[in-house]
């Protein structure tokens, strides 16, 4: 079965990378099982996708609240993608 690794970073509204943001799945083109990790030191995350379709794909920080993007796979092809999070009520 063909994989696509979908490769992101998040960052805060001033564009600067967003540490131990969860990342996680919000909707596919698939059923597929629960798929959430944490962006690491630089903001990076990096997440397998099994089939083509639109995706959509979040991340939530308590400092910086929450955003999503949907990102379209067509093949194997690695794709990379930025969520943007905006400042959380009271930040």
């Amino acid at each position: 079965m063909a994989v696509t690794i979908i490769r992101g970073k998040v960052v805060n509204p001033r564009g600067d990378p967003v540490a131990g943001a969860a990342v996680y799945v919000v909707s596919s083109p698939v059923s597929m099982p629960d798929i959430a990790m944490l962006s690491d030191e630089r903001g990076e995350f990096a997440l397998a996708f099994p089939a083509p379709g639109l995706y959509a794909v979040g991340a939530r920080s308590g400092e910086w609240g929450a955003a999503q993007t949907k990102v379209e796979v067509a093949g194997e092809e690695e794709v990379t993608i930025e969520i943007r999070l905006t400042a959380a009520e009271g930040a």
